[in-house]
This record gives C-alpha cells, structure tokens and sequence, in this order.
C-alpha cells in the first residue's frame, strides 16, 4: 500500500516552497485554529458546510442516516481534510453528518476565503485541485474495495491500511464504514485474528 503524504503535510510542505512564497501570509491569515471536544456536531442535518477544515489533532467522522441507523461515510485523522464536498463546493445543506470522535484541534478555511484566495491566485486552485483529485483516488480505492472483497478480506485491508483507526474509534463506525454490521464484524474480526495468530 502506497503512503503519499497527507493533505495538511502537502499544504504546509507546499506553502514553503519558493513557488508559493508570495502567498503563504495570505494562507495563515485565512486558517483559523478551532477545538472541539468530543462528541461535537461540527455539521448537522440540513446545514451548509461553509468550511474546509485541516485536522492537526484527532478524529472526526461523517454519517449519514438510513432508518434508525448511521452509516459511516468517512473518518478522518491527523493530517487529513475533512468536509462535506458537496454541501462546501456548492454552498447547499448537507445529506451528512459531521462529528468529532476525539477531542480534536483544526485549522479551518471558510468557503468565503477559500473562494476568494482561489479566484485571485490561480496557484491555490491548482493546488485545491491536486488535493481533491487525491481524495477522488482515495474514494475510487474504497468503491473497489466494496466489490472485489469478501466481508474478511475488507476487515484485513483496512486494518493493515496505513490510516487505519482499529482500536482508535469505536468498531461499530467502522463497520457500517466497511458496509456491515457491528455484528458481523465482530464474528468476521475473530476469525481473522485466528488465522493470523494460528
């Protein structure tokens, strides 16, 4: 499994570079730091997701809601970035949920300042776009996933994967992240470690 760097390392790694020299000042001058505890709905309901949000510390996931129950669509960590694209990019309430799973600390841009950094510095769009395109293979990974593998063989990828959050977060958002329930996973889950430990 590849390890390319996260989006935050890629941002500030970036932002040194001679290219962006002229514009880095305008980049922290938009990033605004935010804490939330855990347990926090960062984006509710109906709501519009007016910020893309730079996770420096902890654990936030988005959910949407089938019946009764929540489904995971994403959980994100350190490095990562975290937002709703369709309720940010086009300024419409979210069908998802955004919640924090760990007391977490972010550097959020507001759709105001990133629309208006990228209007004026084409630089920043280019970069936006090379960032979002990485997020489009990452979700093109997990569609295969959802295809090619058996229930076992999901369980074992994402474990082994380098973002993993096994034992991080709780296994039942990671189930219904890997499209079954807490119930089968937890009986899948022993027999993997049975197959690796015997």
């Amino acid at each position: 499994m590849s390890t390319t760097p996260k989006p935050l390392d890629r941002l500030l790694a970036t932002l040194e570079t001679n290219r962006f020299v002229t514009i880095k000042d305008k980049f922290k001058e938009i990033m605004v730091p935010l804490y939330f505890k855990k347990g926090r709905i960062i984006v509710g309901l109906g709501q519009i997701n007016d910020s893309i949000y730079l996770i420096e510390k902890g654990v936030i996931r988005t959910y949407y809601q089938k019946g009764f129950e929540d489904i995971t669509a994403r959980m994100i960590s350190e490095g990562e970035i975290a937002n709703i694209a369709e309720s940010f990019f086009s300024h419409s309430p979210s069908m998802e949920i955004m919640e924090t799973l760990e007391d977490t600390k972010v550097w959020a841009i507001s759709y105001i300042d990133y629309r208006a950094l990228a209007h004026q510095e084409h630089l920043v769009a280019e970069l936006i776009i090379q960032l979002l395109e990485e997020r489009l293979v990452n979700f093109s990974e997990k569609v295969r996933l959802f295809k090619s593998m058996t229930v076992t063989e999901r369980i074992q990828y994402y474990i082994q994967s380098p973002g993993s959050l096994y034992r991080r977060v709780p296994d039942h958002y990671i189930a219904t992240y890997l499209g079954m329930t807490p119930s089968t996973f937890s009986r899948c889950l022993k027999s993997y470690f049975r197959d690796v430990e015997g």
